[in-house]
């Protein structure tokens, strides 16, 4: 049985894992997109990260990144977010060899 910190990443998913963490581990779905105009396509969402909606803020604990995002935007109704930031750090160290 494969743990969570040995799922094998390629180059493409951890290049969007490291972004991520680079903008604090948290974003708005709305700014994790492709392309300009009408011809926009949200991004793959990477491994160790997950899509959050506002509504699951009532029935979970989450990090203070996540609910600061919801906090400086009222309108904003899901974010993408590394919920396991240990595994998440640790497969960017080994990216980095």
């Amino acid at each position: 049985m494969m743990n969570s910190t040995q799922i094998k990443t390629t180059q493409p998913q951890r290049e969007a894992l490291e972004q991520l963490h680079n903008r604090g581990g948290a974003v708005m779905s709305s700014e994790w997109t492709n392309g300009a105009g009408r011809f926009t396509t949200s991004k793959a969402i990477p491994p160790f990260c997950k899509k959050i909606d506002r509504s699951e803020l009532r029935w979970n604990e989450f990090p203070q990144r996540i609910t600061k995002v919801f906090e400086r935007h009222p309108r904003c109704q899901s974010v993408v977010a590394i919920t396991d930031m240990r595994a998440a750090r640790k497969v960017l160290r080994e990216g980095a060899d």
